[in-house]
């Protein structure tokens, strides 16, 4: 995928969040990376924030060339993101995020969350003030944006529920996995596709790009997670996530494989209120002495890959299509 594929999507989102001189909309430009603190401008945007709305424009250029008419859906789809991140470091306590403080920790809790919002109502109103849609396409690109936040937010109450669970079952976690991580790249491919073919859209190519979506979501997700195990410099937000007992794939896998006496060590680890540095320590010993886990791990990428690629071959595009969109989920995944 290529980043900052156009320097004129930049100036579009730039200007959809520009309203007025409320703080509100400075706030939001500190979280989408144009902005200090102090409302000086930033000149190199961190790549990462601008993960959903690169994927949307790449999508969005396998099938047509006039990149402008994706605009909208990108950016309704980048700042839906950043309505969850915001979010998401309220409720994970998470400090920072994309190498600087968080919203959540320079404004507080109550501005953060009004901040989420506002991005909320931000990323519906781009596709609403999409003028070349037909009332079909507009309503189809709505269904879309709603029923993946829906998804999002479903994944967001199992995440939370399990997260004081002394035990979750690897297929449970595979599924929050899928509503919390898989939504939003769902929304990316099915946006994507919609605004080069908003004339003559199928629902059932939209189905599968959807479910293609998630399931690439997933594997970005399950390798994030099992950086945690690998990675010796971890991203602030992944270690907070971890450290906030919330529930990932190597713990579910070790709780369901190993005898009790190894069980005993993960309950008490997770029995406390705050997982540090010596908790994940011990946690990647355990795992380095169970031999089932890394073949385990591969074999659920290979498994989903697969799934993907048999999704792909159910697409009715031609053969330059079909490549394309391989070659963007061989990056992705």
């Amino acid at each position: 995928m290529v980043i900052n594929m156009n320097n004129d999507f930049e100036d579009y989102l730039l200007k959809l969040v520009s309203i007025n001189e409320v703080e509100l909309y400075r706030i939001i430009k500190y979280q989408l990376g144009w902005e200090d603190e102090g409302g000086n401008k930033i000149e190199n945007l961190n790549p990462k924030n601008r993960k959903f709305s690169d994927l949307t424009l790449s999508v969005s250029k396998i099938f047509g060339d006039d990149l402008v008419k994706s605009f909208p859906f990108a950016a309704s789809i980048e700042i839906l993101a950043s309505s969850w991140y915001v979010h998401g470091d309220v409720q994970s306590g998470i400090t920072d995020r994309f190498g600087r403080p968080s919203v959540w920790w320079k404004w507080g809790p109550a501005q953060s969350i009004n901040t989420g919002d506002g991005l909320h109502a931000l990323a519906r109103l781009s596709l609403l003030k999409n003028n070349s849609l037909s009332n079909e396409a507009l309503l189809k690109s709505l269904s879309i944006f709603d029923n993946s936040y829906l998804m999002l937010c479903e994944g967001e109450n199992l995440d939370i529920n399990y997260q004081e669970l002394p035990l979750v079952k690897i297929n449970e976690l595979l599924d929050m996995m899928k509503k919390r991580s898989g939504s939003l790249y769902g929304c990316s491919y099915q946006l994507g596709y919609l605004s080069m073919n908003s004339g003559n859209f199928n629902d059932g190519t939209l189905e599968i790009l959807n479910k293609i979506g998630i399931l690439s979501g997933l594997l970005d997700e399950l390798r994030e997670q099992n950086s945690i195990l690998t990675d010796e410099n971890l991203e602030p937000e992944v270690f907070h996530r971890f450290a906030s007992k919330k529930k990932n794939i190597f713990t579910s896998f070790i709780l369901e494989d190993s005898d009790p006496s190894v069980k005993r060590i993960i309950g008490e680890i997770y029995f406390k209120r705050v997982l540090e540095e010596s908790d994940l320590n011990t946690i990647k010993k355990t795992i380095s002495d169970n031999k089932n886990y890394l073949e385990f791990y591969n074999n659920l990428i290979k498994k989903y890959q697969l799934e993907i690629e048999i999704l792909l071959n159910d697409l009715g595009f031609n053969n330059e299509i079909k490549s394309s969109l391989k070659m963007l989920l061989s990056n992705e995944t």
